[in-house]
């Protein structure tokens, strides 16, 4: 690697919408559990739900361009270390703190039934809540990262990127495979292998970012016009999903789409970054709350939903609007206050944790 640092400013607005994606995900997720497939409510819920779907392959992705960013030639015991610790303490201490607060919340609308050894299975497993599988995920691709670099400095993109989308596909269709040998595994989806395509192209692009960032600008409409196969992929997924028809394996598809979906994000942060829209600064706002808000806004979500239902309220609309506005207001407000909090107690500034 070339030991790049310098900091890629529109990966600040890559993360910041796909936070504000993956809020969407989790406050359309009612609406999709809870509408007919082929009711047309289902089509105002499902087409969103379903563009958004790609975030966590983004948030793996913007990882990875940062990691190979960063990284030197080789890593050696001290400097592995060192970045090993430093993940553990800003991504995995958060989230075995969080877990222990949506843990105790959870007791009194009896979500789980408040004995230690249903904790430490959320703790190791990441299903307490929606968002927490993700810290499980991206926690196994930095503790290899000294095959990435070496991955990087050896094998051509090429290869690695092919070689990268057969585990990936193989690993999405493993609980099938152990199935067929009448074994059980519940939790594929988190598996690195699952997302590897997106974190060996986050690495190379990242490895040859001044020459990737010039081509999508180069070839900026044909990267947006390839939203009409995203579209298409969307549809087609409604289709599936509502009526007893048989298209395509649209797993397979997703990646694809997915990938597609990550380049036309990239190319409009690189616009945003050229532009002077205000849109900016509140994007740097929500890239420094963003993790923050990602392990904290199911928990407002999940008791807000709770307590109306719990009074009576049965309107899906009202629903979905009261988790529309708890999530997206709540936990950035809360964020404020803890900045707050530490600047008073600890002297420390804001700063953001870059998933």
């Amino acid at each position: 690697m070339d030991g790049r640092s310098n900091y890629i400013e529109e990966l600040t607005y890559f993360n910041a919408v796909a936070c504000l994606l993956v809020i969407l995900i989790h406050v359309l997720s009612l609406g999709i559990s809870s509408v007919s497939p082929n009711a047309w409510q289902a089509v105002v819920i499902y087409l969103p739900w379903r563009f958004a779907a790609f975030v966590v392959p983004a948030f793996l992705f913007c990882g990875a361009v940062k990691m190979a960013g960063q990284a030197q030639d080789q890593v050696d015991f001290r400097s592995y270390r060192r970045f090993l610790i430093s993940r553990i303490c800003k991504i995995y201490v958060p989230y075995l703190i969080w877990n222990v607060i949506y843990y105790l919340a959870f007791l009194p609308i009896h979500y789980v039934n408040g004995t230690w050894r249903e904790l430490l299975s959320y703790l190791l497993t990441g299903s307490l809540s929606a968002p927490f599988y993700y810290v499980i995920l991206v926690m196994q691709f930095y503790m290899l990262q000294p095959l990435w670099v070496w991955m990087v400095n050896r094998i051509p993109w090429y290869l690695s990127v092919c070689g990268a989308i057969l585990i990936t596909f193989f690993s999405q269709r493993l609980t099938e495979v152990l199935g067929l040998a009448g074994l059980e595994f519940a939790y594929a989806d988190r598996i690195f292998t699952s997302y590897l395509v997106f974190w060996v192209l986050g690495l190379y692009v990242g490895r040859y970012y001044d020459a990737v960032q010039s081509s999508v600008m180069k070839h900026q409409r044909a990267v947006f016009g390839s939203g009409i196969f995203v579209l298409g992929y969307v549809l087609l997924s409604y289709i599936q999903y509502a009526y007893p028809v048989f298209v395509f394996q649209m797993d397979y598809v997703k990646v694809f789409a997915d990938c597609l979906s990550i380049a036309i994000l990239l190319a409009l942060s690189i616009v945003i970054r050229q532009s002077g829209l205000r849109l900016k600064k509140g994007l740097e706002f929500v890239h420094a709350a963003s993790f923050f808000v990602f392990l904290s806004h199911c928990l407002f979500l999940t008791l807000g939903t709770a307590y109306l239902q719990g009074v009576g309220v049965g309107s899906l609309s009202v629903l979905l609007w009261f988790r529309f506005l708890i999530c997206y207001t709540v936990p950035f407000l809360l964020y404020i206050l803890w900045e707050k909090i530490k600047a008073t107690l600890f002297g420390t500034k804001k700063g953001a944790v870059a998933k």
